[in-house]
């Protein structure tokens, strides 16, 4: 695209061209990857914190249900990240014992 292009189309500056380095694109998916599972697990998390405390509140008493669920459910995040307990092992385990299946856990 000329200069006289860019000018009927308002366009200011062309986009400049950058080098990356291999090493620094791995850097930048890796931590875009921390950063998109931290926000699912806390999405994950939070869906069901609100489901307890909209729908569910005869339960339990009202003072703090919300809280204890949550910790509760980061005591069993923390047994999975630290190797405790896999994925298939809790969706085994639900399934018999509980009677639910959650799809996409194969």
């Amino acid at each position: 695209m000329n200069k006289q292009e860019r000018r009927r189309l308002e366009i200011k500056k062309k986009d400049p061209m950058v080098s990356i380095k291999q090493s620094d694109i791995d850097r930048m998916k890796e931590e875009a990857t921390e950063k998109g599972c931290k926000m699912a697990f806390n999405l994950m998390l939070a869906v069901p914190a609100m489901v307890i405390h909209d729908k569910f509140g005869s339960l339990m008493k009202k003072e703090g249900r919300v809280e204890k669920f949550v910790d509760l459910c980061m005591e069993e995040y923390k047994c999975y990240e630290e190797g405790y307990v896999r994925l298939d092992e809790m969706a085994k385990i639900l399934k018999e014992e509980a009677g639910v299946e959650i799809e996409g856990w194969h």
